[in-house]
């Protein structure tokens, strides 16, 4: 089995996110480097075995961190649009402006820590000079065929997979937490897919994962609601000293909970 070779894919793979993750933090992009830091954490995670654990287990906490904020402004950014007016909406674009606080710490953390740095230099290293004379790819290097990693590959999927997806079977674990599981494995096939065409259930991961990930939304919506009204009802107690028109409020939550 090809180590090098595989190492030398991932490095690729990462290498390719990174300019992605050193954007600014702005609003019209969050979607697009929320994607990139789940598909990084799911690179390291797949190509654990390339790098130095210390380092590996410091990017991905403070990847985690970054994830989810950024998770956290997708439900509230998500129930926006679905919530058109009223005081709901209110309480929901205050929470937005906190939440994209929390991020851009996130963010800036992982930039001053050098984290992405750090993970460019080490990827260089991973690379096979390409001959001279040739281009083509990144320019500087020579990836193997992926019928010479194929075996790496397979042992790394049956290796996650028993971890992540077996776990998944028992039912046992929140939604998020199974979520979390069936994305990071979602990413990771899209990534040996290309590798191990005829053996990565893609479609049936995919399926599994819109409907799980239809599930969470829910539930987490539910939960960011019933949180909002509870600090309603709290600040109506606060600056009126009782409950009294609270009542249109509670009502107002209610409907947009039950229609969730």
């Amino acid at each position: 089995m090809n180590r090098q070779g595989f190492c030398a894919y991932g490095a690729e793979q990462l290498l390719a996110l990174l300019p992605v993750l050193e954007q600014p933090l702005e609003l019209e992009k969050l979607e697009v480097i929320r994607g990139a830091a789940v598909r990084l954490q799911a690179c390291l995670t797949l190509f654990a075995p390339c790098f130095p654990p210390t380092r590996l287990a410091f990017w991905k906490r403070r990847l985690r961190r970054l994830i989810r904020a950024l998770n956290a402004l997708h439900d509230h950014q998500h129930l926006l649009q679905l919530i058109p007016k009223g005081r709901v909406r209110l309480r929901l674009q205050q929470r937005v402006e906190t939440l994209r606080s929390k991020a851009q710490q996130a963010w800036q953390r992982i930039q001053s820590d050098h984290v992405l740095n750090e993970i460019r230099g080490l990827s260089q290293r991973l690379y096979v000079p390409r001959p001279r004379g040739t281009t083509g790819g990144l320019g500087s290097t020579l990836l193997p065929a992926p019928t010479e990693i194929a075996g790496y590959a397979r042992a790394r999927w049956h290796e996650l997979a028993c971890v992540n997806l077996k776990s998944l079977e028992s039912g046992r674990q929140s939604v998020e937490v199974r979520w979390g599981r069936l994305q990071l494995m979602l990413t990771v096939a899209q990534m040996l897919a290309p590798l191990l065409p005829d053996e990565i259930p893609l479609d049936r991961l995919q399926a599994c994962y819109q409907q799980l990930d239809a599930e969470r939304f829910r539930e987490r919506a539910r939960t960011l609601l019933t949180e909002l009204k509870e600090q309603e009802r709290q600040l109506t107690l606060h600056y009126r000293g009782s409950l009294r028109g609270f009542r249109p409020i509670e009502r107002e939550f209610d409907e947009w909970i039950a229609q969730l």
